[in-house]
C-alpha cells in the first residue's frame, strides 16, 4: 500500500524582512516543490508576510493557521528546517509539538552548525542531523556536500546536493564603468580595512575608478548595480554557496575576495581571485592585479568576464536548480513511504 504524497510546510520563523540569501532560495525551492506538485508552502510567523526585497510566488501560511486546520501530523507533512534551527527544541516550537514529524533539512551554510552550540555541540548536531525522523540532508555547495559528510559523517544516500540558480536579472551590461561593489555587511572590520588600505595603498590605474557598497537595494537593484560595475569585492566568511561572488560573475564583475568556503567553486573560471580570510595585504595585491589588467589589457579582461559569466549562468541556471530538486524529493518522497511503514503509530 502506498500513502498519499504528504506536504512540505518549510519553517522559515521569525518573519525578518531583510536581505537575507538563504530566505530567498527557501520561496525559491518552493516555487519548484509546488511546480512539481507537491503542496508546499513557507510557514512564516504572521499570516501574510512576505519579504519585500524580492518577488516570489511561493505560498505561504502561518504557523498558526497550519496547525488549526490540522496539516501538522506525522502521517500528512514533512517538515523542511533550515540549518539554523539545530538546537530548537521542536516538541514545543512556539507551543505546538512538531516532534513527531518527519523532517528535511535543508543546510545552507554548513558553518552555522558548529561552533555555536557551546558544549552540547555534539549532542545538538547528532540530535539534529542523525534522529530517526531526518529522511534527508539537502546541501548547496561542493564545501557545504563535503562537511556534512566528512565532519557530521552522513552518508551520501542520505545526502542530495541542490543546485543555486542565479536569475536571469544578473545580466552583463554592453557599457560597464569602472565601478566596483561590496556589501558592507559581510564581515565589517574587514571591510573597513580593505576600504581603508585601497585609499592609502597608492595602487596604479586607480584614478577613473569608483567604489560604491550595496546596501538598502531591493534584489533588481543589487542586479543592476553589479550588471553596470566591473568588480566585485567580496568579503563573506564564512559562506554555505556565495551566492552574491556568483551573482557578481554572471552579471560580468571580475570578483575579488573571499571565498568564505562555500564560494570556492565560483572561482575557478578565470576573472576571479580568491583571496585568503583576513590576508588584507593579499586582497589588495589582488585587486591591483585587477585595475592592471583593465587598464593594461582591457579586451583579455572582458573575454574572460564574458566566458566567465556565461559558465555561471549555465552550471548554475534555473534548469540545473530544478533537476537538483526534482531529483531530491524523490528520494526524499521515498524514504517518507519507508518511514511510514517502519513508523506504524504515525500512520
Amino acid at each position: 500500500m502506498k500513502f498519499p504524497r504528504p506536504g512540505v510546510r518549510v519553517l522559515c520563523l521569525p518573519d525578518v524582512d531583510r536581505a537575507i540569501g538563504g530566505v530567498k532560495q527557501l520561496y525559491r525551492h518552493v516555487e519548484h516543490l509546488v511546480a512539481f506538485g507537491w503542496d508546499a508552502a513557507i510557514v512564516t510567523e504572521v499570516s501574510g508576510f512576505r519579504p519585500s526585497w524580492f518577488v516570489s510566488d511561493a505560498p505561504t501560511i502561518s504557523l498558526l493557521e497550519s496547525y488549526e486546520r490540522g496539516e501538522l501530523t506525522p502521517k500528512s507533512t514533512i517538515l523542511l528546517l533550515p540549518e539554523t534551527y539545530i538546537g530548537v527544541d521542536l516538541s514545543s516550537f512556539r507551543g505546538i509539538d512538531l516532534s513527531k514529524l518527519s523532517r528535511v533539512i535543508f543546510n545552507q551554510n554548513g558553518y552555522y552548525s558548529l561552533g555555536n552550540l557551546g558544549e552540547n555541540i555534539v549532542s545538538s548536531i547528532n540530535t539534529y542531523y542523525h534522529h530517526s525522523s531526518v529522511l534527508h540532508v539537502l546541501s548547496v555547495s561542493e564545501d557545504t556536500h563535503t562537511l556534512l559528510s566528512k565532519n557530521f559523517a552522513l552518508p551520501d544516500s542520505r545526502l542530495s546536493r541542490i543546485i543555486n540558480a542565479i536569475e536571469p536579472i544578473f545580466t552583463p551590461s554592453q557599457s560597464p564603468s569602472n565601478r566596483f561593489h561590496w556589501m558592507p555587511r559581510k564581515n565589517p572590520l574587514d571591510v573597513n580595512a580593505v576600504l581603508t588600505s585601497l585609499q592609502q595603498a597608492r595602487l596604479e590605474h586607480t584614478a577613473a575608478w569608483q567604489g560604491l557598497p550595496l546596501q538598502g537595494l531591493k534584489h533588481e537593484q543589487v542586479a543592476e548595480s553589479l550588471s553596470n560595475a566591473r568588480l566585485f569585492l567580496s568579503f563573506g566568511h564564512p559562506e554555505g554557496f556565495g551566492l552574491p561572488i556568483a551573482e557578481a560573475m554572471a552579471a560580468g564583475c571580475w570578483v575579488v575576495g573571499y571565498s568564505g568556503g562555500g564560494g570556492r567553486e565560483l572561482f575557478r573560471f578565470g576573472a576571479s581571485e580568491e583571496v585568503p580570510f583576513g590576508d588584507w595585504s593579499a586582497f589588495i595585491s589582488a585587486v591591483q592585479r585587477a585595475f592592471t589588467l583593465f587598464f593594461e589589457q582591457p579586451h583579455e579582461a572582458a573575454l574572460r568576464l564574458q566566458r566567465q559569466s556565461i559558465a555561471i549562468t549555465s552550471l548554475y541556471g534555473r534548469a540545473q536548480e530544478r533537476a537538483s530538486i526534482e531529483l531530491a524529493w524523490s528520494r526524499v518522497e521515498a524514504e517518507f513511504y519507508k518511514w511510514r511503514h517502519s513508523h506504524p503509530q504515525n500512520s
